[in-house]
């Protein structure tokens, strides 16, 4: 490795600039960066240091580190849920190679939470928590609680009341421990656990609590009521990030991991990319056979084809506004079955507004062009009807895929577009038929 580049993390380091540091550690490849963590003077550098990469980049990382490295200051000084995922990512005898090189104690609790699905509550909590019976005094929760943040280093913004089976019967917030008095029972200043979260709960709907109670952290347990770990804010901002991200590329057609997408796997990216775009080639040949049909209409009155763009592109975005806020509502619950009515109507009345007033531009701007008062009453009439057209189907189809149990976020994107273009011909080219005498 050059020295002008440790020297740099060095410089880094010491100012303390982690954003610089994070993106100068960006453009390096993972046999790089181990090789700096390995030459770093201090064993709290390496470990800042490792800190700052993402998973799949730790992944790739923590393999071309030295042993000491792995076992000393890297694997288990992490919190679980972080070491676990990193594990995760590993090929699989290289993951029991790590695992056989920490002390026995960390390695079980990895093992544990690589049982759970990487998108439940169980792929997301930490198995370090504070748990502590409820017979036991203030003073002495305290000393108990300085010891275990001694040994793990974590911050905990709750201690968990368990019982002599290790059930969650209540949680202490460590301000109010504080504020009591040494000889009070945690039993009389607990709060029961009113929200909890079950291990096997999706990552969406755990990150859904979080939104609803203002949650910072949260106890898992298991349909028994056993504390099995918590999960806390941080783990949630990633959560919420991943599922929009994921969502965006629905929208797009596109069903694969981000990851993958970002990748230089050029053909596995254009096989997933492409089935969408297929089926937009097959819309648009319907699209292009229903103007072979209106053939005679455009042939007698030619100056309607330049109006075709218009009318689909305005409906088309009309309709994809539509859906993406009905697949975000559904998504964040802001929309259930219960309240589409009330979203439905309110979307009508809003593309009722939009097709009045687009309708009245389109047909103006027609008239003004061509100096035609049929033209323009033409365009105004088909704008306002492809409109409310592309609206209410951006925001039906969400709803009728939730309710056969699918996904909405694939409503949106390619499909809704391909829909909004083979309606907007058809009606654009019926209406033009319909008062196609005025125009000759």
């Amino acid at each position: 490795m050059e020295k002008g580049l440790k020297n740099q993390v060095e410089r880094l380091l010491e100012k303390k600039d982690l954003n610089e540091l994070k993106k100068l550690l960006f453009k390096l490849h993972p046999t790089d960066i181990a090789t700096l963590i390995d030459d770093l003077s201090e064993e709290n550098k390496r470990r800042i240091v490792f800190s700052l990469l993402d998973i799949e980049m730790a992944s790739e990382v923590i393999v071309e580190l030295s042993e000491d490295a792995r076992k000393a200051y890297i694997v288990e000084d992490l919190p679980s849920d972080e070491a676990a995922d990193i594990i995760a990512e590993l090929p699989k005898e290289r993951a029991q190679r790590i695992l056989a090189r920490i002390s026995p104690e960390d390695s079980e609790e990895v093992k544990n939470l690589l049982k759970y699905h990487e998108e439940t509550a169980g792929g997301l909590m930490q198995t370090e928590v504070v748990a502590l019976p409820a017979d036991i005094t203030v003073e002495q929760a305290i000393q108990k609680l300085r010891q275990i943040v001694e040994e793990t280093e974590e911050e905990f913004h709750n201690v968990f009341i368990v019982d002599h089976e290790h059930k969650l019967v209540g949680i202490v917030s460590v301000n109010r421990l504080i504020l009591a008095r040494p000889d009070q029972l945690l039993s009389q200043i607990m709060d029961p656990p009113e929200t909890v979260i079950y291990v096997d709960e999706d990552q969406e709907e755990v990150a859904k609590k979080f939104q609803k109670y203002d949650l910072v952290t949260a106890p898992v347990v298991n349909r028994e009521g056993i504390l099995l770990g918590r999960i806390t804010i941080d783990d949630i901002v990633d959560v919420i990030e991943e599922e929009v991200s994921e969502d965006l590329f629905r929208m797009a057609g596109i069903e694969e991991a981000e990851e993958v997408v970002y990748t230089d796997r050029i053909f596995k990216i254009a096989q997933m990319r492409l089935p969408w775009i297929i089926v937009n080639i097959l819309g648009e040949f319907v699209t292009g056979y229903l103007l072979w049909l209106f053939k005679h209409t455009l042939a007698d009155a030619i100056i309607l084809v330049s109006f075709i763009p218009v009318i689909n592109s305005t409906a088309g975005n009309a309709g994809l506004q539509s859906s993406s806020i009905a697949v975000r509502g559904w998504a964040t619950g802001r929309i259930n079955f219960f309240n589409f009515k009330q979203q439905f109507l309110k979307e009508i009345k809003v593309a009722l507004i939009m097709a009045i007033i687009c309708g009245t531009v389109g047909g103006t701007a027609a008239y003004i062009w061509h100096g035609h008062k049929a033209l323009g009453l033409i365009i105004g009439v088909s704008m306002f009807f492809t409109i409310n057209i592309a609206v209410f189907w951006g925001t039906i189809f969400p709803a009728l895929l939730r309710k056969i149990g699918l996904d909405p976020a694939v409503a949106a994107g390619p499909f809704v577009a391909t829909l909004n273009d083979i309606m907007g011909v058809l009606v654009y080219m019926s209406i033009a038929t319909f008062f196609l005498h005025h125009l000759k």
